[in-house]
């Protein structure tokens, strides 16, 4: 009976007793190898197979950023019990950056000590020429031709001595301000290095001897991309290429080396917790939201995700399904806060060009591209350069929140289309009639085509709009425009031949009291310097 209780016991406390060995300790330098870089943030995987032995050990991953998530940290392995994972901070001793400018320091350093070396031999061999200057020891003197070689000997040797102090005085100041610059920029660098790191304690118990493969999971801030495009016309009635670009950055004080890189539109902030409707409310100052609630981390957990090393903090509108986009070959992007481009995509798009002019703000014509089709490329709000020809435009804000099914982008001035707008000044006048005065304007606006090819242009004027009831607006002539009448825009959409010129007429009068003032005419208000008399 003793015996079988014995055995029972045993068999209880068998496993126990075999978890409960002492750990065997596993340090590994982490090495990652996919990185998913998200808008606000990054996902990093990393893979490692690691010989582990029989019974309970503790793994320790080495060298992870500083900016790990650590409730997001996720490790997987088969064939293997996972009892706990955590994280613990730690300080990186070792830095590759800082220990390259240190191997070049002691290069230096080595180069230096040789060149005293030779300098202090050379001095000593100066000093012995100096003291055995001393000829002979006869009363009777040194013969002339003994005393000529000797004299040639001491010449040539102490000038070739001078001569190689000289050199190596010229190289031991340039290794010795070498020796500066390296000093300095391994001092900044020193300043300016995160050498804080954490580290991913997993254990593990096996029933054998064996590699396992360790997959490790964890969400970093202090990283993300934001999305560039250049805009090419060629010529107007052409076709334009659209180039979507991102620039990917890496403040995790952790290089990204040799990755599969993937960019993506998601939220990593996003919980795991079921989503919930609310009312779908619709006015002018509310979010359409479509009636859903999303639910985020604690307000605790989203600050993890901010990036405080950046200078302004901007939404920025995606699309409703998030888009990956995979980068075919493995990218390095080194942690020193500087952008790393890579290219998306090229897409050629169908475009309409037409011109729109408003002669009373600039006597230019503006080429407008009408671009359609770019909702299929799932573009993200981002500065786009804008390129006519083979001349560069300027910058131009693509914000996918207010755009419709047509991309409108202005290309900048066309000097091939003459623009003129002139008050006809015989035919306008300033009239006293009774209590009131009454003033009428002629303008007229004049466009030439100087381009080969025919254009459609927008021209757009304007006529003033009554906010009191004792001044009266009468318009004369506004040659065929369409009238807006709460704004007061005239606007004329032509079609206009190669070399034609086409003119229009706006006149209209303003009535008002004659005891009151009313400001109508332009009038520009300019700087100049002030003399004294």
């Amino acid at each position: 009976m003793n015996k079988l209780i014995s055995s029972i016991f045993a068999g209880i406390f068998l496993p126990v007793f075999m978890y409960a060995q002492p750990s065997l300790q596993h340090t590994v330098n982490t090495q990652m190898q996919e990185v998913t870089v998200f808008l606000n943030g990054a996902e990093i995987v990393s893979v490692e197979k690691i010989p582990v032995k029989k019974g309970r050990s503790t793994i320790l991953f080495k060298g992870l950023s500083p900016y790990v998530n650590s409730k997001s940290v996720q490790v997987s392995v088969d064939n293997v019990a996972l009892l706990s994972v955590s994280t613990e901070n730690a300080i990186e001793e070792h830095d590759v950056r800082l220990e390259v400018i240190h191997d070049s320091i002691t290069e230096v350093t080595d180069k230096l000590e040789l060149i005293h070396n030779q300098e202090d031999a050379l001095q000593f061999e100066k000093k012995m020429l100096t003291e055995n200057q001393r000829l002979g020891g006869t009363q009777s003197g040194v013969p002339l031709a003994e005393l000529t070689r000797a004299a040639d000997f001491f010449r040539e040797r102490t000038l070739k001595i001078n001569n190689a102090l000289t050199e190596l005085s010229r190289k031991s100041k340039v290794h010795d301000l070498r020796l500066k610059i390296l000093e300095a920029r391994y001092k900044s660098m020193r300043e300016s290095i995160n050498t804080a790191r954490k580290h991913i304690v997993v254990t593990i118990a096996s029933d054998k001897d064996q590699t396992a493969n360790f997959i490790i999971r964890y969400l970093v801030t202090e990283a993300g991309w934001v999305a560039s495009y250049d805009l090419i016309a060629s010529d107007i009635n052409k076709p334009v290429t659209l180039k979507y670009k991102a620039q990917v950055y890496n403040n995790t004080a952790v290089d990204w080396k040799d990755v599969k890189l993937t960019l993506s539109t998601s939220d990593p902030s996003l919980a795991a917790s079921r989503p919930y409707l609310t009312a779908w409310t619709l006015n002018y100052s509310s979010n359409a939201n479509e009636g859903l609630l999303q639910n985020r981390m604690a307000q605790v957990n989203q600050n993890q995700f901010s990036d405080p090393a950046a200078a302004d903090f901007e939404d920025i509108a995606a699309e409703e399904l998030s888009t990956s986009f995979p980068i075919k070959q493995q990218q390095s992007v080194l942690a020193n806060g500087q952008f790393h481009q890579l290219d998306l995509i090229d897409e050629t798009l169908n475009a309409s060009f037409e011109y729109l002019a408003i002669p009373k703000v600039d006597l230019s014509a503006f080429l407008i591209a009408k671009v359609t089709g770019w909702e299929k490329l799932n573009l993200i709000s981002g500065i786009a350069n804008v390129y006519f020809g083979n001349t560069y435009i300027g910058e131009s804000q693509i914000d996918t929140r207010l755009m419709s099914d047509t991309l409108e982008l202005s290309l900048g001035r066309d000097n091939q289309v003459l623009i003129g707008r002139a008050k006809i000044e015989d035919k306008a006048s300033t009239k006293l009639i009774g209590s009131k005065r009454d003033e009428s304007f002629v303008y007229e606006i004049q466009v030439k085509n100087n381009r080969k090819t025919p254009i459609n242009i927008k021209i757009q004027d304007q006529i003033p709009v009554s906010q009191e009831s004792d001044i009266t607006v009468e318009t004369s002539t506004i040659s065929g425009a369409e009238l807006d009448k709460p704004s007061g825009r005239l606007q004329w959409i032509r079609n206009i031949q190669a070399g034609e010129v086409v003119k229009y007429i706006v006149s209209f009068s303003v009535k008002y009291p004659k005891n009151k003032t009313v400001d109508i005419r332009k009038q520009r208000v300019i700087r100049t310097p002030r003399f004294k008399h």
